[in-house]
C-alpha cells in the first residue's frame, strides 16, 4: 500500500505513515525500510506492507517511491550556473568550456546553499549526508582541487 512520512523522528529512528484506507497511521522503524535513511523526511512517499500489531499497524517493509530529500538534490545538482549567484560565492562564473575545479570547502558551501535554497526544511543530518555523498562522487572524478 503507498502513503506518506506524516511524522519522523531520525533520532528515535522511526516514522509514522498515512496510508489510504487506514483509520491509523502505519508504524515504521527505520530497520525496516529499504532505501538510505538519509531519504527519510516528511512528505516521502512509500510502498508500505504491514501487519497489525497490538498498537495498530506496523510495518514489515518499505520501499521508496519519492523523497523530498532526493528531490532536493536533484534540484540543487540540476541548476545551470546561470541560474544567478549563490550566497557565500562569488557568483556565476564564466563558461570557458572546460569543467571548473572546486576546493572541496567551495563545494560544500555552493551545494549547502543550493539544498537549502531548494528545500529549506532538510534537517541538517540530511544536508551533511547529501554534501558527503555528493563530495565523495566528485573525488572520484576529480573534480575538486587535491
Amino acid at each position: 500500500m503507498r502513503g506518506e512520512v506524516v511524522r519522523y523522528d531520525a533520532i528515535k529512528g522511526y516514522a509514522f505513515v498515512a496510508v489510504d484506507g487506514l483509520d491509523d497511521d502505519v508504524f515504521l522503524h527505520v530497520n525496516d525500510i529499504d532505501f538510505d535513511k538519509a531519504l527519510m523526511a516528511v512528505g516521502t512517499v512509500v510502498d508500505v506492507t504491514h501487519e497489525m500489531g497490538d498498537r495498530g499497524p506496523r510495518a514489515l517493509g518499505a520501499e521508496l517511491v519519492s523523497s523530498p530529500v532526493a528531490d532536493a538534490v536533484q534540484a540543487a545538482l540540476g541548476s545551470r550556473p546561470d541560474d544567478g549567484p549563490v550566497v557565500g560565492t562569488a557568483g556565476p562564473r564564466a563558461h570557458d568550456g572546460f569543467a571548473d575545479v572546486l576546493s572541496a570547502a567551495e563545494l560544500r558551501a555552493e551545494l549547502t546553499e543550493r539544498l537549502l535554497a531548494a528545500a529549506g526544511d532538510l534537517t541538517g543530518r540530511q544536508v551533511l549526508a547529501v554534501r558527503a555523498a555528493v563530495e565523495q562522487i566528485a573525488r572520484n572524478h576529480g573534480w575538486l582541487d587535491a
